[in-house]
């Protein structure tokens, strides 16, 4: 049994993430808040975040494996990351994001901190998924 902590950016990304999750593995989903336009970002909008804790609750239920929480996040990896990192200390962090040219302003600033081998020493897999 491994614990994954999985942070997405990508809505509907279930099939590029179940051949990484076992069936015993326990897993965390944080969806960082980045469907956004700015205004919205800059206002803290709540639509975004409840959309975001959907995305994260639907990718749970889809992936093998015991969920061991879903929740939105905030709208930089980084700082989700630390903040998923208080409540759940996994094997190893799998972050999923769109490529480059796919994603919005505020996912753009999201993911261009998003580390890509280790993290706080915890080993990291980086998935490039397109919509």
């Amino acid at each position: 049994m491994r614990r994954i902590l999985i942070v997405s950016t990508v809505e509907h990304a279930e099939d590029k993430l179940r051949p990484h999750v076992g069936s015993r593995d326990e897993i965390r989903v944080v969806v960082p808040v980045v469907r956004q336009g700015v205004l919205d970002w800059l206002a803290n909008d709540e639509r975004a975040f409840s959309h975001a804790e959907s995305v994260a609750e639907a990718t749970a239920d889809a992936l093998p494996g015991e969920t061991a929480g879903a929740l939105a996040g905030e709208p930089d990896i980084g700082l989700a990351l630390r903040d998923a990192l208080a409540e759940f200390a996994p094997d190893e962090i799998l972050i999923a994001v769109r490529p480059d040219e796919e994603q919005g302003f505020v996912e753009s600033l999201a993911t261009d901190n998003a580390p890509h081998n280790t993290f706080q020493g915890i080993p990291v897999r980086y998935l490039t998924i397109r919509d």
